[in-house]
């Protein structure tokens, strides 16, 4: 399929990086059908979730582990239903940066990452159960906290 991005233009993707979102992103409600796809600058490949249904928006997203190795999520049982699993590891999660004119200053929100389900191609975004996670993690930081 070809999807019209705001940032790269018209790009070729695989049916199977679409999924739908029936609620939307948090911000983006209108929006319900995402892509996910791979972008390399450099040697360096990036993932990108972008909507379908527009050219806006588009995030710049990690696997979590990435940058968060004991990144241990926990979602509600009400969130286990909507997304039709019995068990995380079903999941693959995914998490929104956001990227300041400083590569240091990178945050990305561990505590409502998007989460699909392969199986069904269905995703979310969810607010995790963990109360020592932040929309704002800074990877970069000593602990992920500023002034660390």
């Amino acid at each position: 399929m070809e999807i019209n991005t705001r940032d790269f233009g018209l790009i070729q993707v695989e049916n199977d990086a679409i999924y739908d979102f029936d609620d939307g992103l948090y911000g983006f409600e209108d929006d319900h059908q995402f892509a996910i796809f791979e972008k390399s600058f450099e040697d360096v490949s990036f993932l990108y979730l972008q909507s379908i249904d527009d050219i806006v928006p588009c995030f710049l997203v990690f696997e979590p582990w990435d940058l968060h190795p004991s990144y241990q999520p926990v979602l509600s049982r009400e969130d286990m239903e909507l997304c039709q699993v019995g068990n995380v590891d079903e999941l693959i999660f995914l998490v929104i940066a956001s990227v300041p004119s400083s590569i240091g200053e990178l945050s990305i929100n561990i505590k409502s990452p998007v989460v699909l389900n392969p199986k069904t191609r269905k995703a979310r975004q969810v607010i995790l159960q963990n109360p020592d996670y932040t929309v704002r993690y800074l990877p970069f930081k000593q602990d992920g906290k500023a002034g660390s």
